[in-house]
């Protein structure tokens, strides 16, 4: 039996020392934030990583922060790609340079001013091996100036939960928190669309769940979401952000009518429309009825099916009666 267990554990390091894996990070003004997420990744205790970082034109110092961090870490030095842009091109053709240039057999997005626990590669691959799944999920933690919020991830084994999961966001649609096997975007040809800035993850977590057959969550929190850049996406201007969304939503029902899927997950997929737009009524300083109206009519109604307080089902019982009198 000892030696039934010795060769089981053998075999379990044999694996890891060949299942590469690609962190791949984008950089474009994180100056303040960027050390903090450079020492979490040069510091994992796991070996066999391939680092990809791509330049955007950073107009601050980060790539002097970059290079001071890997001096601390030598034997990492060899195991790092620098990809520098000619000019500015935005987050979603960045995504794609990164995934262009990586060669591991999963692949971790990690956003620059974020960060990730030490062992979280390690756990990662523990999962992957274990259940031999095409994307490994975790928990994650909000970062405050002056408190930490922990958000619970629950991946669905069977593909259809799974994908309803992810349209409505029960499963947060960004691709930070997802260690996926590499084969399945590279057979798929997938990619992020360079037209959508904000949303662009929703589109491709969308593609992803649906291609990616297994799934398993590694039951621990080891991605650090920081709230508290000023330059994030949580600051970007409502408008833009819901019009933005509305586009990615638009091209993420396409997929699925092009699929044939766009039955099976035809609720969802309005309770989603419905929550990109709830602000223009929850909000009162921005509220909009017109706007509200204006954005996926077909789902003014989907808030019956949604979790909403009594107070707020009320609000939108009442913008739903305002929509029919003066719309």
């Amino acid at each position: 039996m000892y030696c039934l267990k010795l060769a089981l554990s053998l075999q379990m390091d044999f694996k890891d020392k060949f299942m590469k894996v690609s962190i791949l990070v984008p950089i474009y003004n994180v100056e303040k934030y960027f050390a903090r997420c450079l020492e979490t990744l040069f510091s994992q205790t796991y070996s066999d990583i391939e680092y990809v970082f791509v330049n955007d034109c950073t107009p601050d110092k980060s790539m002097h922060v970059l290079q001071e961090v890997l001096g601390k870490y030598p034997s990492r030095t060899n195991s790092v790609k620098i990809i520098e842009n000619k000019k500015n091109l935005g987050i979603a053709i960045v995504r794609n340079i990164l995934l262009e240039n990586a060669t591991g057999e999963y692949v971790l997005f990690v956003d620059s001013d974020d960060w990730i626990e030490t062992n979280a590669i390690e756990k990662f691959v523990d999962k992957a091996l274990e259940s031999n799944v095409d994307i490994v999920g975790c928990d994650y933690i909000e970062e405050y100036a002056d408190k930490q919020l922990v958000f619970k991830q629950s991946y669905p084994s069977d593909h259809i939960e799974a994908m309803k999961a992810m349209t409505l966001l029960r499963i947060k649609g960004v691709l930070w928190k997802l260690f996926i096997r590499r084969e399945i975007i590279v057979h798929n040809d997938l990619y992020f669309v360079p037209e959508v800035q904000f949303g662009e993850d929703y589109i491709f977590c969308c593609k992803l769940f649906y291609y990616a057959k297994s799934f398993s969550c590694v039951n621990e929190a080891l991605y650090h979401y920081v709230q508290y850049n000023p330059n994030n996406y949580s600051s970007t201007n409502m408008d833009l952000r819901i019009n933005s969304f509305s586009s990615a939503i638009n091209i993420v029902e396409s997929f699925y009518r092009e699929k044939g899927v766009y039955d099976v997950l035809e609720t969802e997929l309005l309770q989603r429309k419905f929550l990109s737009k709830s602000s223009y009524v929850l909000d009162a300083k921005k509220r909009n009825i017109k706007a509200w109206a204006s954005y996926f009519p077909e789902s003014n109604g989907a808030w019956r099916g949604l979790n909403y307080s009594w107070p707020n089902r009320l609000r939108f019982l009442l913008a739903e009666m305002v929509v029919k009198l003066f719309y």
